[in-house]
Formats: structure tokens, C-alpha cells, sequence
């Protein structure tokens, strides 16, 4: 073990200092409301500039499988941090505008949910059924 002597005014002075910090950080906390920091670290984590895997695979909505095989055939940029792969937010958002196109039937869905007569009530197109004029 070592011993290291300091002067006591030194050591005052150094205790001080060390309170300073602290009541700074307990004065931060209080002005936080709670919940707030961990809404902050959630959208941090959301508006960050790397993804995940699964982020990107939600993103684009495709498979593992399928982002592995981009990874393999290079077709959109990663880089391994360790044992995980990261994907910059910016080159995702590039390769989903270059080559991510919607099919069809998404096209018309959303075709059909914009459509002016799509929300109406009873959706009756022509004349109102009713009366014929028959007797029955």
C-alpha cells in the first residue's frame, strides 16, 4: 500500500472542490424531471447516426437474411465495431431512396386510403337505394 501525505489546506481545498461537483450534479438531476433522461437516451439512440441491424431490417423492411446478403454482395455499406455491425443512418437512408421501390399492392393501398370517397360514411357511390315504386 502507499502512502501519499498532502497538505491539510490542500486537502480542504480539495474536499471542497469535490462537494462543488456533487451539488452541481444533484442540482442538474433536480431540474430534470423524471423520466426525461431515459426519453433522452431512447431518442438519442433512435436519431443517432449508427443502426442496428434490426433497425435498418424495420427501416427497410426486409429480413436478416436479406440485409445479410447486401452486406455480402455489397450493396450497402456496414462497418463491424468488435463482434457488432453498424450501418450509418445516412448511407440506409441513401440506399432505401437509389433502389427501395414500393410494390404494387402497397401502391394502391395507398391509393385507395387517399381517395377523397374512401372515408366516407356509407360509401354509396350512386343513387340511394330505396323506393322502386313496387308494391310488394
Amino acid at each position: 500500500m502507499e502512502v501519499i501525505t498532502i497538505e491539510s489546506k490542500a486537502f480542504a481545498a480539495l474536499v471542497e472542490k469535490i462537494d462543488g461537483i456533487a451539488a452541481y450534479v444533484e442540482a442538474s438531476r433536480q431540474r430534470e424531471p423524471d423520466g426525461q433522461q431515459g426519453q433522452e437516451e431512447k431518442n438519442s439512440r433512435t436519431t443517432g447516426k449508427w443502426m442496428t441491424g434490426s433497425e435498418v431490417c424495420e427501416y427497410l423492411e426486409i429480413s436478416p437474411r436479406t440485409l445479410q446478403r447486401y452486406r455480402t454482395n455489397r450493396i450497402i455499406a456496414f462497418s463491424i465495431c468488435g463482434k457488432k455491425i453498424r450501418y450509418r443512418r445516412t448511407d440506409v437512408e441513401q440506399f432505401r431512396e437509389r433502389w427501395m421501390r414500393e410494390t404494387p399492392d402497397k401502391q394502391i393501398d395507398r391509393m385507395i386510403e387517399q381517395h377523397p370517397l374512401h372515408e366516407r360514411k356509407y360509401k354509396l357511390y350512386g343513387k340511394k337505394r330505396g323506393n322502386t315504386g313496387k308494391d310488394e
